[in-house]
């Protein structure tokens, strides 16, 4: 959705010079302008949206570092973690699928071996870079990767993580695949037991902090690719909920509702159970009252299935594809809420 929000937005950009009669660039001069506008409107969440969807292979540095560097210097950790978070399931993901290839061709090669291969002058573009200079470059940048993340970490005070990121250089610098933890919840998950763990867990939950922790540790206990399915049903119902009326109803609810906030809001909906996700998603005005009895936001909703995945596995869980639902409805104006929805 970021993607092609953001390729119109650079089209319009480049149009917009030509129609001023400016004189003409390099597209990714373009890419980088449009970058740092999204930056300055705060459009954090599709900037990494975008990111992660273009670059699937972790790379895309010279565009990316501004944007890190500029988190950093806003203490955004949420941002920060969920954009490295992206760009390292994409190099991890590669060089896993590298790597199994590798030791089955070539059962003899050692972890001595690769770390002695040259990898100077290696394009990762190429096809004809051999399999063990691929796995030698990949692992460098992994770990390179995993360094200045923890770096930011640190300066960000974020030292929950720290700790998560070591584990994980361990395991790359001596390209040990982490071991998964023992399932004791043997169901595959549906669309009935989603709703199912969701609603016993808030019923033994305290507040919605309470429900978080309690969430991520029921999920542990399922398969890996059930956590997974988890995440696709997940995202499925929190696109569903994409429409103009409901961000009117957060920001009405809330006095103020930007687009990271109604991520959150969204989040929360879901969080609450099927029949609140329902009310609130058919608008349902006899019920809404009593749904908001907390604030409605609950960000943390958004990673706890890959959280539950790498607390399980060990390792960062990959990308969770599902089709987008674009934003439906006719855009309202804040400034007349009150009389566009008076109810």
């Amino acid at each position: 959705m970021s993607y092609g929000k953001f390729l119109k937005e650079a089209r319009d950009l480049d149009n917009w010079r030509d129609k001023n009669n400016l004189s003409n660039q390099d597209y990714d001069k373009t890419l980088e302008n449009l970058r740092d506008i999204w930056i300055k409107d705060k459009r954090y969440s599709e900037l990494i949206s975008f990111i992660n969807e273009n670059w699937d292979s972790g790379n895309g540095d010279i565009f990316v570092n501004p944007f890190l560097n500029h988190l950093i210097k806003e203490k955004e950790l949420q941002h920060f973690k969920k954009l490295w978070k992206g760009i390292l399931k994409h190099r991890i993901y590669g060089l896993w699928d590298h790597y199994n290839y590798l030791i089955q061709t070539s059962p003899k090669l050692t972890l001595e071996d690769i770390i002695k291969t040259n990898v100077d002058d290696f394009n990762q573009f190429s096809t004809t870079e051999s399999s063990i200079r691929c796995i030698a470059w990949q692992r460098k940048y992994m770990l390179q990767g995993i360094n200045e993340y923890k770096e930011g970490l640190i300066e960000m005070e974020g030292f929950d993580e720290v700790v998560r990121i070591e584990n994980l250089y361990i395991a790359i610098y001596n390209l040990n695949k982490p071991t998964v933890k023992k399932s004791v919840d043997k169901r595959k998950i549906n669309n009935e037991i989603f709703w199912e763990i969701i609603e016993e867990i808030r019923e033994k939950s305290e507040d919605k902090f309470d429900f978080i922790d309690i969430l991520s540790s029921k999920l542990e206990e399922f398969k890996p690719v059930e956590i997974r399915r988890f995440e696709r049903f997940f995202l499925t119902y929190y696109s569903e909920l994409n429409s103009w009326d409901i961000w009117a109803l957060a920001y009405i609810v809330r006095g103020g509702c930007g687009d990271d906030a109604f991520d959150y809001f969204k989040a929360w909906v879901i969080s609450k159970g099927e029949k609140v996700f329902n009310g609130i998603k058919n608008l349902n005005l006899s019920k809404l009252t009593q749904y908001f009895n907390e604030d409605p936001q609950l960000e943390e909703m958004l990673y706890v299935s890959e959280n539950a995945y790498e607390n399980k596995t060990g390792a960062l869980m990959p990308p969770v594809r599902v089709k987008n639902k674009k934003i439906a409805g006719k855009k309202w104006d804040e400034h007349n809420l009150e009389q566009e929805f008076p109810e």
